[in-house]
């Protein structure tokens, strides 16, 4: 007892020797050009995208062409800067938006530096805008990372434990104290599932070749044991009805959900509240869909031309081809009646660049945080088009921050990934990708006091929760105990 008392202390003491000389070198790190984060790199670059969008170049097909080419190699750049921190020298060509009775003139954009911020200033530089924004975020020092020990580590030095009175004073829950109260109940769950989905797998593997479907999809918040149930009694109805299933099924997305008929996109779609005698049903109706899928694109292109050509998308949410033919009908009709209110409001514009959702009588209308325009059935159509004149270049401009956040979004959803070893990571609908990327930074920094998410899936969401098949939601804006 008394050696391995001794040991602990020689054990204590090279620890304290090691955090004494980690704490020395962060000390004697001095002010860095930090960083730009993502969210900083696609406000500063904001101004940039408004002159070299290709969607400004609908006229002109071979420099659009040129633009949407080199709008990928930057972010192609940007990306390996972010993940390897360099990036192979390259030169770019952009054409500008032209001004009124000006030319279109070409710029060429070197990317030489292994800097986000001087790779940032350079392109802005390259078609002389500002750059207020990017000289006004701050470099700031490293900071120190203070090192939790274990307890045991205090108890054998003598050391005071400053975590130690934390608990007492502790009024909501930050994400360590959640992940050390729950992972062991997440990790119980995913050993639970993990036969259950497994099983879920083989039962896949052989329907979808069997049948030919395109895909299988789970729309639904059941858990993997309603998934499995529904699953078999969908195999043994195929194993039953192989014609009529294969009939139906040949070449389309099977979709289990809490509705039962064809969606907008086609796809055949099945409740799991239903029985395989209802599913029989629905399966020799499909044919009798056809005809109402494949008048849908044709309605959207004629509502489109109806409003100067916005582009009309159908909802994300998923809904059925007998809703959306109706709330396409009720649209144009109304619009049909509005065509003074367009030349008047629209005379100049091709609104090619911008989309339109079309919804129930329910929605507002309104803009949405991806810059769509969404638009009721049931409004007049003198307030539908009043209302894309006047936020036509809002709209425009969120869509350009939106597709640069989502292209940021992927990178650091990857790196948290690979960092945390997370089997998978995502978001929920009520989280934007601005959210999202300011989580999975966060999480990145805070990375080496996070190995309770390892081998595990994170939802990021609005709350904490361990979701029946193990996987483990957090709040987008979690609490750090470590910063």
């Amino acid at each position: 007892m008394h050696k391995l008392y001794s040991n602990c202390l020689r054990v204590a003491g090279s620890l304290q020797t090691l955090n004494r000389n980690i704490l020395q070198l962060t000390e004697s790190v001095k002010t860095l050009n930090r960083c730009l984060s993502i969210n900083e790199t696609a406000t500063a670059l904001r101004p940039f995208y408004f002159v070299v969008h290709p969607d400004l170049f609908g006229q002109h097909p071979k420099e659009r062409k040129v633009n949407e080419e080199s709008l990928k190699r930057l972010h192609e750049y940007l990306t390996s800067l972010r993940k390897t921190g360099t990036a192979t020298p390259t030169e770019l060509v952009f054409f500008v938006r032209p001004q009124q009775n000006e030319d279109l003139s070409s710029v060429k954009v070197n990317l030489q530096s292994e800097s986000l911020r001087s790779t940032v200033t350079s392109v802005l530089s390259s078609v002389h805008l500002p750059l207020d924004f990017v000289q006004n975020i701050p470099k700031k020092r490293y900071r120190r990372v203070d090192i939790r020990w274990d307890p045991t580590y205090y108890h054998v030095t003598g050391q005071k434990n400053p975590y130690k009175e934390y608990y007492k004073r502790k009024k909501e829950w930050t994400l360590l104290d959640w992940l050390q109260k729950n992972s062991n109940k997440a990790v119980a769950k995913q050993l639970l599932c993990h036969q259950i989905q497994q099983e879920i797998a083989a039962i896949e593997r052989e329907v979808i070749p069997g049948i030919g479907l395109k895909k299988l999809v789970w729309k639904n918040d059941w858990g993997s044991i309603h998934c499995l149930a529904s699953l078999k009694s969908f195999h043994r109805m195929f194993q039953e009805h192989p014609a009529k299933t294969r009939h139906a099924l040949k070449d389309k997305t099977l979709v289990f959900s809490k509705k039962t008929g064809v969606s907008a996109q086609g796809d055949v779609i099945l409740s799991m509240e239903a029985v395989p005698s209802d599913w029989l049903k629905m399966l020799s109706l499909v044919d009798a869909y056809d005809g109402m899928v494949n008048r849908l694109p044709f309605m959207e292109s004629k509502l489109s031309g109806l409003l100067a050509d916005i582009r009309v998308t159908c909802p994300d949410r998923l809904i059925m081809a007998e809703e959306y033919e109706l709330l396409l009908n009720q649209i144009l009709n109304i619009l049909r009646h509005s065509q003074a209110e367009v030349n008047h409001y629209l005379w100049d514009g091709d609104l090619s660049h911008l989309q339109l959702i079309v919804e129930g009588g329910e929605a507002p209308l309104t803009l949405s945080s991806s810059g769509q325009f969404i638009v009721p059935a049931t409004v007049p159509g003198s307030m539908i088009v009043k209302f894309i004149a006047d936020n036509k270049e809002m709209a425009f401009t969120v869509i350009q921050d939106m597709e640069l956040l989502m292209r940021m979004e992927d990178v650091v959803q990857e790196q948290c990934k690979d960092r945390l070893q997370l089997t998978s990571i995502s978001r929920d609908e009520s989280v934007t990708p601005k959210q999202m990327i300011s989580c999975c930074e966060r999480l990145l920094e805070d990375a080496v006091y996070l190995s309770a998410l390892s081998g595990g899936s994170v939802r990021v969401s609005n709350y904490y929760a361990v979701m029946k098949d193990g996987g483990i939601s957090i709040p987008w804006n979690w609490k750090s105990d470590i910063s």
